[in-house]
């Protein structure tokens, strides 16, 4: 199911639910970044997951987010779609990383479009890139337009429209404010474009790359491994160069067609 203004408030019960798991999580997650030097959220969250092998590669879906694939050795491996907007990709570097730390057994997808069935991931995502003081930071803001103050609410704390919007409506019901409370949900299920976000972003100053796609090709470690290898004579090995030296061919391909429009 996925979240719109008419489950809204049933979104923010489940996450009053689980915020004791969350909170447990943060808590763990908090004393395992220590030994990371490494003050942005979103870089902290790209080198947790560059440890764990991640794979970036651009796929035209706007509906998938990214993966973890399991091996059969039990490696878990992170996958981001990077032909999804910047913002999206930083929230979904938390969501997998959430999961990375929780035991599961099998594949997981991510979807862009926050499924409930996901809300933990979802929730514990927006905790690491969301700070309290959202609500009061909103409402400072000298902005009239309300599509104006999520953007730049947007760009502040690096995530995106809807994880915003989230946040602040549960700060909304608990100082009461209903007058809030209707504008998030006249606004909750608009639809804009990657042009209209990037508008929107060029006339309030703010970092337009933020919603704009990278189309990133990148294997990482996987394929520092694989050409670290001397062992030119293994199978396994051979066959595992190839297969992915054809992988970062295809999606450098699909990178060429997404930046030139023809997909």
């Amino acid at each position: 199911m996925r979240i719109s203004s008419n489950n809204l408030n049933e979104t923010v019960k489940l996450n009053r639910q689980i915020n004791n798991e969350i909170q447990r999580h943060l808590k763990y997650m908090h004393r395992f970044l220590a030994k990371y030097d490494i003050q942005s959220p979103e870089k902290l969250a790209l080198q947790i997951l560059k440890d764990h092998y991640l794979i970036q590669i651009p796929i035209p879906d706007p509906d998938w987010g990214g993966a973890i694939r399991e091996l059969p050795n039990g490696k878990k491996i992170p996958v981001i779609n990077t032909a999804q907007p910047r913002l999206y990709q930083y929230f979904i570097y938390w969501h997998e990383i959430y999961h990375l730390t929780e035991d599961f057994s099998n594949s997981h997808e991510i979807s862009t479009e926050f499924d409930l069935t996901e809300r933990k991931a979802d929730y514990f995502a927006s905790q690491m890139l969301i700070s309290n003081d959202l609500y009061n930071y909103f409402l400072d803001l000298k902005q009239t337009e309300f599509i104006n103050r999520a953007a730049i609410c947007m760009d502040t704390f690096k995530a995106p429209y809807k994880a915003i919007l989230i946040q602040l409506y549960e700060s909304a019901i608990e100082y009461k404010n209903e007058v809030l409370q209707e504008e998030i949900r006249s606004n909750f299920d608009l639809s804009f474009n990657m042009e209209s976000w990037v508008e929107i972003f060029q006339k309030l100053s703010l970092d337009e790359n933020l919603v704009k796609p990278s189309y990133i090709v990148d294997f990482g470690l996987l394929k520092y491994e694989i050409d670290s290898i001397t062992d030119t004579d293994d199978r396994v090995y051979n066959e595992t160069k190839e297969f992915i030296i054809g992988l970062e061919k295809k999606y450098l391909l699909v990178k060429g067609k997404l930046e030139s429009g023809e997909l």
